[in-house]
């Protein structure tokens, strides 16, 4: 079982958690490499591309105005949170995907802050402004929702946004998995949901027989994915 905690916990292995990334990116690395990542949600985003769209990862706004709700937003980025992880731990095998907790430690990690780093990874980031982070009383209620698509909707806007918004730069685009934050940050979003399940444990999806898309990243329903203890994994 692996246990997720905060990225501020003094013990987390920074120095193996960059190397890991490092040894996904580049020409030659096994499937899935880091590029691969990103590659499927950059079509997940892709308002011109009827069959990104047709995953609901996200809820967008479309030509015309319509809006494409996010029924899978959750459940998507759980496994592909999950599926990252494994892919690390494939080369350190005690590591795990740490979650920020941005709104309660509103700074960027100061481990992956670094201008050199950012550039090997080719990683652009705007000015840090958590001014447009959600604030702890956004948290606190979305918690008390008690429907889980009315929590889904919620918890994608102030509370996911902001954050990708606060950092800016790629993170704020379609390729914001190029960014590593994005990982600690949608392991945080993970961890939200899994303490509301714990408190609403009648409230799933109702597309549960539905599979999550696209392969070979994606190869499971909805309904699988809806147990974090099932999937392997806690958080502390």
């Amino acid at each position: 079982m692996t246990t997720r905690k905060n990225q501020n916990t003094p013990s987390y292995p920074w120095d193996k958690f960059i190397d890991a990334v490092n040894q996904t990116h580049g020409i030659g690395v096994a499937p899935p490499a880091y590029r691969d990542f990103v590659k499927v949600h950059v079509q997940a985003m892709d308002g011109s591309n009827m069959t990104g769209m047709g995953w609901h990862v996200h809820t967008m706004r479309m030509a015309g105005g319509m809006i494409m709700e996010g029924f899978n937003f959750l459940s998507w980025h759980r496994w592909f949170v999950l599926q990252m992880e494994k892919r690390l731990q494939a080369i350190h095998p005690d590591l795990y995907i740490p979650y920020w907790d941005a709104i309660a430690n509103p700074a960027i990690p100061a481990a992956l802050q670094g201008k050199k780093l950012l550039k090997s990874w080719g990683v652009t980031r705007g000015k840090w402004d958590p001014s447009q982070l959600a604030s702890p009383t956004d948290v606190v209620a979305v918690a008390g929702i008690g429907t889980f698509r009315t929590f889904q909707r919620t918890l994608e806007g102030a509370i996911h946004a902001g954050v990708h918004n606060a950092v800016g730069g790629d993170l704020a685009g379609s390729s914001s998995p190029s960014d590593p934050l994005f990982w600690l940050h949608h392991a945080n979003i993970d961890r939200i949901w899994a303490q509301w399940q714990s408190h609403h444990k009648s409230q799933a999806p109702a597309n549960l027989k539905e599979i999550l898309q696209p392969a070979p990243i994606f190869t499971t329903s909805v309904g699988s994915v809806q147990s974090v203890s099932s999937l392997g994994y806690k958080y502390a």
